[in-house]
């Protein structure tokens, strides 16, 4: 069960944060809010550990991203691809960093005992629940539905451009942005959202 009001809560409080905001927005601006979680690239991980990008792949089951949790010292570290082989575009690199923060600020890892550590191909065919929230995340993060209907976003196109997503993303959140629409009636967490991106714009 994916918990909508808990993840939106979350994305408010990054946007209160923030010193100021813009799109596409970063993610890596969200790990620096973080004191337990770092991030890495693949290259530069692969680097310090001395061994190969190759290597670290195999590690994280996964040619896109993964996080990891080291329980006693309870902190993060997120490892993300920034290759652009294999359609590894910059959109796509931007969703798994928020993808991957989605599991650390819900506390997916800490909760799973079976496992340290998360790794999501983005073509997986699994569907786990922590899965289709970190997505849930991603997707709040990077493209909320309040903020898509505020800059009136009227075409997939555009809300690539303004966001920075993939193309299969935008098409996918474009989507869910007309159903959202259609069944939307405005909420307080709404309006706190849209008043934060004014504000954060004033502060630019």
């Amino acid at each position: 069960m994916i918990r909508y009001s808990h993840i939106n809560n979350l994305v408010l409080r990054i946007y209160t944060k923030l010193p100021d905001l813009s799109f596409p927005l970063n993610p890596q601006r969200v790990v620096a809010l973080i004191p337990n979680c770092r991030y890495m690239s693949y290259s530069d991980f692969a680097t310090a550990t001395h061994t190969s990008v190759k290597e670290i792949i195999t590690l994280c089951e996964s040619c896109f991203g993964c996080t990891h949790y080291e329980i006693s010292k309870n902190r993060y570290l997120i490892l993300c691809n920034e290759s652009f082989a294999g359609n590894n575009n910059l959109g796509r690199q931007r969703w798994t960093l928020a993808h991957e923060l989605g599991h650390v600020l819900c506390r997916h890892l800490e909760h799973d005992f079976k496992s340290a550590s998360y790794s999501r191909a983005l073509d997986s065919l699994t569907h786990s629940p922590h899965e289709m929230e970190a997505d849930c995340f991603a997707r709040t993060l990077l493209a909320p539905m309040p903020l898509i209907s505020h800059l009136k976003i009227s075409s997939v196109a555009e809300l690539q451009s303004t966001f920075g997503l993939s193309s299969e993303a935008s098409i996918n959140v474009y989507k869910g942005y007309i159903k959202w629409k259609a069944n939307h009636y405005k909420t307080a967490w709404e309006d706190n959202l849209i008043y934060a991106y004014i504000t954060k714009q004033k502060n630019r």
